[in-house]
């Protein structure tokens, strides 16, 4: 799938300022490119990136959730311990679960005293019982949505302006699915995390240039990366997922998915998820979530189990086929999405909506 450039659309802008309504009474309009829709093309990726993306989220981001909840709720550090237990993790045969359960997961730029931020990367993990697999949906930061309890807004600003609530019934509204829970990183608090693993090793699938205050910058002021492998510390991992003056938000996913894959070949094993423990201290003050550690313990066999079969982890993206270039009535730039494309993607994965 090709990259969308915003510079080739040739539409008219359809999103206009509306009341906010019902979830069941309204559409988004989209536009159509010489008086009809392109092709809708199902892209069903099981790459390594996503299917790494989402070991990350399993050993990193939710181990860290257990100790980060755990303290939230209990002073006992020996019960946080115990959880984190090798002979405390059950064994599961078939997952202890009946239904689909969608896990959020959001990265935000967050900064400490700052009450305002963007939920940058945007995935909707899905587990799923019945066909034992894990769905990875990745949302691009600049969706033009409907949310029913406030307005129209790009994805990102959702949860800061409404919460997990209204971003829960946003999706629920615009996609048909709604999360149980949610799991928020800032992304920010990883660069010492990085520096402290030593930095990472990215696989950079192509040569890529952006403005940057590092010393690896050119005359100019641009950083310059080649396609290839190449070790990146804290800041520099920090800005090649951002940067995006140079590119679009789907090239800058794609950016991120590479960080998260290196930084998954450091985590992966149990040695490392026992020792992130002793990292609390490093990230326990960079992740929010609305699981509790009971919720959390429960669902790892299954991720542990599905993770030993790379085939039943699917990578899902909504990409140029699902969502269109326009202008908000402000005058940013979005994407609209094609609300029915992007719901026959997720069936078609077996996404339950």
């Amino acid at each position: 799938m090709h990259p969308a450039n915003g510079n080739n659309w040739s539409g008219q802008s359809m999103a206009r300022p509306v009341a906010p309504k019902k979830s069941s009474q309204f559409k988004i309009p989209i536009p159509k490119f010489n008086g009809r829709m392109p092709k809708f093309k199902f892209k069903f990726n099981l790459t390594t990136i996503l299917g790494a993306l989402f070991i990350f989220f399993a050993c990193l981001t939710m181990i860290t959730t257990l100790i980060a909840v755990a303290q939230h709720f209990s002073s006992d550090k020996k019960a946080v311990a115990a959880s984190l237990d090798e002979e405390n993790i059950p064994v599961m045969v078939t997952p202890n679960f009946s239904n689909q359960i969608k896990i959020l997961l959001l990265g935000s730029d967050l900064r400490p005293n700052d009450g305002s931020f963007r939920t940058d990367a945007i995935m909707m993990v899905v587990l799923d019982p019945d066909l034992m697999q894990i769905n990875v949906v990745s949302f691009p930061r600049d969706l033009w949505v409907q949310v029913p309890s406030l307005w129209e807004m790009k994805i990102n600003q959702v949860f800061q302006l409404g919460g997990f609530e209204a971003t829960a019934e946003m999706f629920a509204a615009n996609f048909g699915i709604r999360p149980d829970y949610y799991v928020m990183t800032n992304f920010n608090g990883f660069t010492q995390f990085i520096d402290n693993r030593g930095g990472l090793e990215v696989n950079i699938a192509s040569d890529f240039s952006d403005r940057c205050d590092l010393p690896l910058q050119d005359a100019n002021g641009d950083c310059y990366v080649q396609q290839g492998t190449m070790h990146m510390d804290g800041p520099t991992a920090l800005w090649y997922v951002r940067a995006r003056a140079s590119s679009n938000d789907i090239d800058r996913n794609r950016r991120e998915q590479e960080v998260l894959y290196a930084l998954a070949k450091k985590m992966v094993s149990f040695q490392s998820i026992t020792k992130l423990s002793q990292m609390k201290d490093e990230i326990q003050d960079n992740v929010e979530t609305n699981m509790t550690i009971e919720q959390a313990v429960k669902l790892m066999p299954f991720v542990a189990m599905v993770l030993n079969q790379p085939e039943k982890i699917n990578s899902i993206a909504i990409g140029e086929d699902h969502a269109y270039p326009s202008w908000s009535w402000d005058g940013m730039w979005i994407l609209l999405p094609d609300i029915e494309a992007i719901q026959n993607l997720l069936r078609e994965a077996g996404i339950k909506l």
